[in-house]
C-alpha cells in the first residue's frame, strides 16, 4: 500500500504541473498579440483603403505592403477615444480588439483584408492601423484616417467663410481710403485753377 502511495504522488504532481503550464500558455497567447520589443512608424508606403471617406455599416477593402520578412499582420480600427470599432473579416486570431493574420504566401507584396464599419452615427472618424510583424519581435506601424463627409464639408465651409468675410471688407476699406486721399490732394489744385481762369478772363475783358 505504501508503494502504491509513493507511485501516485509523483504522478499527481506531474498532472498538476502540466495543468498549470497549460493554463499559463492559454492565457498568455492572446495577450502577446500586441507586445513588441520595438515598434517603428512607417513613412511610405503604408496602409491604404478603397476609400478615405468614412461611412457607417460599410465594408472597406484594406491593403498593407509586406515583404518576405513579414510573418504576420495585425490590424486595428480605433475611434477618436482610441476604442476599437468595427469588425475585421476572416482573421486567424482575435486578441484584445486586434485581428491577427498569418502570412501564408511570402511572395505577396500586398496583404489584403476587409473591414466592416460599425452601424453607429456617433462615429465620424476612424483610424485604421496596421502592424507588420518582423523577426526579433519588432513591428512597423502604419495608419490611415477615414473621415465622414459631414466632417470634411464642415472644415471646408469654415475655411471658405473666413476668406469670404475678410477679403471684401479689406478691399472696401482700402478703396475708401484711397478715394479720400485722392480728394484731399486734388481739391486745392482745382481751386487754384478756378482762380487763375477767373483772373485771366477778367484781364481779357479789360
Amino acid at each position: 500500500m505504501a508503494g502504491l502511495h509513493s507511485m501516485l504522488l509523483p504522478l499527481g504532481l506531474l498532472l498538476y504541473l502540466g495543468l498549470q503550464f497549460s493554463e499559463a500558455t492559454s492565457a498568455n497567447y492572446s495577450n502577446n498579440c500586441m507586445v513588441f520589443d520595438e515598434v517603428f512608424t512607417a513613412t511610405s508606403p503604408g496602409i491604404r483603403a478603397n476609400s478615405n471617406t468614412y461611412e457607417s455599416n460599410t465594408i472597406y477593402t484594406v491593403w498593407v505592403p509586406v515583404n518576405n520578412n513579414v510573418s504576420s499582420v495585425i490590424l486595428r480600427a480605433v475611434d477618436r477615444n482610441n476604442n476599437t470599432v468595427g469588425l475585421w473579416q476572416e482573421a486567424d486570431e482575435q486578441c484584445n480588439g486586434s485581428s491577427l493574420y498569418y502570412m501564408k504566401d511570402v511572395n505577396n507584396t500586398l496583404f489584403k483584408a476587409d473591414w466592416v464599419a460599425p452601424n453607429s452615427r456617433n462615429i465620424t472618424e476612424v483610424e485604421l492601423q496596421a502592424f507588420t510583424v518582423h523577426p526579433h519581435n519588432t513591428a512597423i506601424l502604419s495608419s490611415l484616417k477615414l473621415k465622414s463627409k459631414a466632417l470634411t464639408s464642415k472644415i471646408s465651409t469654415t475655411s471658405t467663410s473666413k476668406i469670404s468675410t475678410t477679403n471684401p471688407t479689406t478691399i472696401s476699406t482700402l478703396t475708401t481710403t484711397r478715394s479720400l486721399a485722392h480728394r484731399a490732394v486734388n481739391s486745392p489744385i482745382t481751386d487754384v485753377i478756378s482762380i487763375l481762369l477767373t483772373l485771366l478772363i477778367s484781364k481779357l475783358l479789360v
